[in-house]
């Protein structure tokens, strides 16, 4: 059946375009807008919950919908109220929302949207099996809120294949209704020749160094990393490899903050680093560690792969999925294994390693994956 020969009116909540503080949502968010939104035929309305401040693709058209919403009861009166009247005002066909969070069935029929399309993208549900490292408010929302839209959604789209099977799994969902739009490195990543040295000097002290990249949260799993890294030194004393962490806070995680005022000086704490700086932290490493619990996709492994950097990982939950055979792989708290891993790193050839990953992250696009989503959303334009 042809479809409307209108521009199809696709909204979508563009909440985690933050400016200088994209996360992994927001490059999932920003990556996949950048191309859908030159869509022949498409009229890209973006939802933003502040003023926008860049982020303004061609082919859309951005809007100020409601108060910011940063806190829970704000999500819910903005999800609730807010994003239904724009839908409604601006004549939407279909709403995407790639934070996995939709307005009710019964807040769309309140403007008489009631079967107004709806797709949301579900990372992973680590507030489901990983509760205890969420604020309980934010987990208790995002259960109830990603469990009923899950249900009265027309499709989702997740990040990888374990995600798929975990959401077909947990809520009884057929699995021809999801599509995996994985996500890819947030930018262009690559070996650079000759920056091992400066790389060093800028945040090991001249030292090699093993690197973490990502949010310091539970379910990373950073403090299983720091007591392989002491038990490493305590094996090794004549090695002069240091730990590297990139990456800030994002909850309350007691276990990490005692560590942290033991660890002593090898372990250094570099906060957020970003672009070629991000670049070159992996590219200089001589290993990347990445010992996360559970996870969605974990883009770290890929930018590492990118990069150069050999990968040692956790090895549950997408992580040899995403990975393959261009990691070495431990239980994600067997502390001795993970020093295991870390004496491997420093002292075998890494060449073969590297070549492996190199091959791995090329497998992720971004085009690959906005082809994905703009198929599965083509499905639900308006035919005549």
């Amino acid at each position: 059946m042809p479809h409307d020969p209108r521009p199809f009116r696709l909204a979508v909540n563009a909440r985690w375009l933050l400016p200088g503080a994209l996360e992994g949502t927001g490059w999932y968010s920003h990556r996949l807008l950048e191309r859908l939104c030159a869509t022949p035929g498409w009229e890209v309305h973006l939802f933003f919950d502040r003023d926008v401040e860049g982020f303004v693709y061609p082919g859309s058209v951005p809007h100020v919908v409601g108060l910011p919403a940063r806190h829970p009861w704000l999500w819910k009166l903005w999800n609730e109220r807010s994003v239904p009247w724009a839908l409604r005002r601006i004549k939407a066909d279909a709403y995407w929302s790639p934070d996995g969070l939709l307005p009710s069935r019964k807040a769309l029929k309140r403007v008489g949207l009631g079967s107004l399309p709806m797709v949301a993208t579900v990372h992973d549900l680590n507030f489901v099996h990983q509760p205890e490292g969420i604020p309980p408010r934010v987990g208790r929302y995002y259960r109830s809120v990603v469990a009923r839209g899950a249900a009265e959604a027309d499709h989702l789209f997740t990040v990888s294949e374990t995600s798929k099977a975990d959401l077909v799994a947990t809520y009884s969902i057929d699995p021809e209704c999801i599509t995996v739009t994985p996500n890819a490195p947030q930018q262009h990543f690559a070996p650079i020749q000759g920056g091992t040295a400066a790389a060093q000097q800028r945040w090991a002290g001249g030292n090699p160094y093993f690197l973490f990249v990502g949010a310091f949260t539970p379910r990373k799993n950073v403090a299983t990393l720091i007591r392989a890294f002491q038990t490493f030194q305590t094996r090794h004393p004549e090695r002069p490899e240091q730990l590297v962490l990139v990456g800030n806070p994002l909850h309350r995680d007691a276990e990490l903050q005692a560590l942290a005022r033991s660890s002593g000086s090898s372990v250094r704490w570099v906060g957020r680093v970003e672009g070629s700086d991000l670049n070159a932290v992996y590219s200089g490493a001589m290993a990347f560690c990445f010992p996360s619990r559970f996870e969605g996709f974990g883009i770290p492994l890929v930018e590492a792969m990118a990069s150069g950097c050999p990968v040692l990982s956790s090895d549950v939950s997408c992580m040899p999925e995403i990975a393959g055979d261009a990691a070495r792989y431990a239980a994600p708290d067997d502390v001795e294994a993970w020093a295991d891993l870390l004496y491997r790193a420093a002292i075998e050839d890494r060449q073969e390693w590297i070549d492996r990953g190199l091959n791995r992250a090329a497998v992720f696009t971004w085009d690959a994956s906005a082809a994905n989503a703009r198929a599965a959303l083509e499905t639900l334009r308006p035919a005549l």
